[in-house]
């Protein structure tokens, strides 16, 4: 009996014990370098708004954040590697609206979104650009659209993947101008713009991060706005609705996610650094100037607008007939 009482006891304070050492290493997350993956190239807007939140994270965490680029395959391949990876709170990836996309886009890709990963925050809205290679006769979004009409499919637009917010944005335009481009699809929306530059491809429509630089130093033109209204950083530059294209009008969503499964309190204390790192301060206004309206939001919000996002591109796209 007394040998009983002995084990029962020694069971317990082993017991006691390790839930102790077991709450202090949670207590003490993250002890390591987080990976954050971006499934996109270097040098787009999802690059630039990962490297900027990533600089800030690592200063809120304490621990390294190691922006990991892993383009192609219309994102789902970077995707596919966080929705794999171990749910312990040491990978994350920086999405945006391809995530909801390619439910309906991709079916056969090896994640379900909202069932493999778990959102942590939202990250912002960006409104995109249509830029033009500077040897293009249009110089207005009327002149524009009058080109692609008298040249049907001869006009190439460069996009970051098929099915990107890149590709889908000036799909919807098409539709909505009645005109026809013809589609180049690349790696992430970095390729597609210098290739826009250089001529191989005459137009893009990409988020202003993507683009502002190139614009301030007069390596494109830019002929139109997506957003409903015009940007602070491009004051002077009508939307594409203002420019003739009336009821046109388009934003990109970005925001940080984690392999589903992750412990909820390490997905409070990533959801908590996030908001601190988009709000006031220098992070924020580099996004700000760079062209991206920086948000944060709760899990479930970030939730909700995903699902929401799911069904309105799944219509979208399957009334359009869109394929990757």
């Amino acid at each position: 009996m007394k040998n009983r009482f002995f084990w029962i006891g020694l069971v317990a304070a082993l017991s006691a014990i390790s839930t102790h050492v077991f709450g202090a290493q949670a207590g003490a997350y993250p002890q390591r370098p987080i990976r954050f993956i971006v499934p996109y190239s270097v040098g787009g807007t999802s690059d630039l708004i990962g490297r900027l939140l990533g600089a800030k994270l690592t200063e809120e965490l304490g621990v390294q954040l190691v922006v990991d680029n892993r383009g192609g395959a219309g994102s789902t391949l970077g995707t596919t590697l966080a929705a794999r990876a171990n749910p312990d709170g040491y990978t994350m990836i920086l999405n945006n609206i391809g995530l909801a996309v390619n439910e309906t886009l991709r079916p056969k890709r090896a994640y379900v979104a909202l069932k493999d990963l778990a959102p942590i925050s939202l990250a912002g809205f960006a409104s995109s650009v249509l830029v033009v290679n500077n040897n293009l006769p249009a110089k207005t979004m009327a002149e524009f659209v009058a080109l692609a009409k008298q040249q049907p499919g001869k006009i190439a637009f460069g996009s970051a993947g098929a099915g990107s917010s890149t590709h889908l944005s000036m799909a919807y335009l098409q539709s909505v101008a009645k005109i026809e481009l013809h589609h180049i699809p690349y790696k992430g929306g970095g390729p597609a713009v210098r290739d826009a530059i250089a001529g191989n491809v005459q137009c893009v429509l990409a988020p202003i991060p993507t683009v502002f630089g190139h614009l301030k130093a007069g390596r494109l033109r830019a002929l139109g706005l997506t957003g409903r209204k015009r940007s602070a950083v491009l004051p002077d530059l009508p939307t594409i609705a203002e420019g003739g294209v009336v009821g046109y009008e388009f934003s990109t969503w970005y925001g940080v996610l984690t392999p589903a499964g992750t412990p909820k309190a390490v997905i409070a204390r990533l959801n908590q650094a996030v908001v601190k790192s988009l709000g006031p301060g220098p992070t924020r206004d580099k996004l700000e100037k760079a062209g991206l309206d920086p948000q944060s939001s709760t899990p479930e919000v970030f939730r909700k607008l995903i699902q929401s996002e799911i069904v309105k591109w799944g219509k979208v796209i399957k009334s359009a007939g869109i394929t990757r």
